[in-house]
C-alpha cells in the first residue's frame, strides 16, 4: 500500500494475541504486517471522519429544529396554531 507521499514513523505496540490475528490476516492476504495495520487504520479514520460529519449535521439539525419545536410546541403536541 504505496499511497503514502510524506509519512511520519510511529511505533504500534500490540498484545501477542493481537499481533497473531494481524500476522495471519496479513499472511491470508499476502502482504505484510505493515500494509495490513496501514489499510486498518486508513479506513478506521475514513470512517471516524464520516461519523463526525453525521454527528455535526444531525447536532446543526437537531439546534434547527430545537428552535422550530420551542416556538411551535403546541402544533406539534396539539396540531393547532399559537396566537
Amino acid at each position: 500500500m504505496d499511497i503514502f507521499v510524506e509519512s511520519k514513523v510511529i511505533e504500534l505496540t500490540l498484545p501477542p494475541g493481537q499481533y497473531e490475528q494481524l500476522a495471519t490476516v496479513a499472511h491470508a492476504r499476502q502482504i505484510s504486517a505493515v500494509e495490513l495495520a496501514q489499510m486498518a487504520l486508513f479506513e478506521w479514520l475514513e470512517e471516524q471522519t464520516k461519523l463526525e460529519r453525521a454527528h455535526l449535521l444531525m447536532r446543526e439539525l437537531g439546534w434547527g429544529l430545537g428552535q422550530d419545536v420551542a416556538r411551535n410546541h403546541d402544533v406539534y403536541l396539539y396540531a393547532r396554531q399559537h396566537a
